[in-house]
């Protein structure tokens, strides 16, 4: 369990590097990330991927409560890596794109499933955020 916890952890602050590489003026260009001319384009992916860190930061407190919240965005990150690939983001957007997409890899594979072991509750059970599964005595 203390395990996974750091990992949660780790896989918010991990989405906190990205947005500062993403929000730091003229550090997108260097790492070779095109970024949009108009800044809301910036700033929406930016605060979408903040409001997941800070998400998984506070669900790593307490996992049995919470451990809907990462298993979902393991989920979401392995959609993220899937887009990446087949539509070809890297040469639309940049190699940093492809650099956090297989950074991804490993954080959504071993939190979609980590947590259902750690947790003792089935896949169905975390999507639907089912603390205590029907078959348990709650």
């Amino acid at each position: 369990m203390r395990f996974m916890t750091w990992f949660v952890r780790v896989a918010g602050v991990y989405n906190a590097s990205a947005i500062a590489v993403f929000l730091t003026p003229g550090v997108p260009e260097k790492i070779g990330l095109r970024t949009p001319t108009i800044a809301f384009w910036v700033w929406l992916p930016s605060l979408v991927g903040l409001f997941a860190g800070i998400v998984l930061v506070l669900s790593s407190v307490d996992l049995q409560r919470f451990g809907a919240f990462p298993y979902w965005n393991g989920i979401v990150r392995l959609i993220f890596v899937v887009a990446v690939f087949t539509l070809d983001l890297p040469d639309q957007a940049g190699a940093f794109v492809m650099v956090l997409a297989i950074g991804d890899i490993p954080l959504a594979l071993v939190t979609i499933f980590g947590l259902p072991y750690v947790l003792r509750r089935s896949h169905g059970d975390l999507l639907r955020n089912r603390v205590h599964p029907i078959w348990s005595a709650a």
